[in-house]
């Protein structure tokens, strides 16, 4: 049998809350599955277009943004021009998640960049990595 410690009242525990993810995907699919994923280890808020994620961002300013590159109405590239325009949101790491046949280097030369781009794969490994590495760095 297990039994609790007694609390330290001279002691002031404070721990940081878990980092705050938006993940922003067109398909509601992969946003369930990318959600199930990620919930687990970070807060997660999502968002099924540009135009919601935008209003999202600002409102609650997450640690880390992972967005897909191809949505109608406002795709992945300008969803991250109009968060680096905004004092409020243009340190914010982006992920982009794309499974079009543009090269990454095609990718990087768009203005402004992703923080990181990862293919979709079967794979979730990668994408886990990046966010790990890019939240670590922040």
């Amino acid at each position: 049998m297990y039994t609790a410690a007694p609390l330290n009242p001279d002691r002031n525990v404070t721990m940081d809350p878990r980092p705050r993810l938006l993940i922003v995907d067109d398909s509601p699919v992969a946003l369930s599955f990318l959600s199930a994923v990620l919930q687990g280890t970070y807060d997660v808020e999502t968002a099924g277009d540009g135009e919601d994620a935008i209003s999202k961002a600002t409102a609650t300013v997450p640690d880390l943004i992972v967005t897909d590159s191809l949505m109608p109405n406002v795709d992945g590239f300008d969803l991250i021009r109009r968060l680096r325009a905004s004092q409020a949101t243009a340190s914010i790491p982006i992920v982009m998640l794309t499974s079009s046949d543009l090269a990454d280097d095609e990718i990087r030369l768009r203005t402004p960049q992703p923080n990181a781009i990862v293919r979709k794969s079967t794979s979730i490994e990668p994408l886990l990595e990046q966010v790990a590495k890019l939240l670590l760095a922040k």
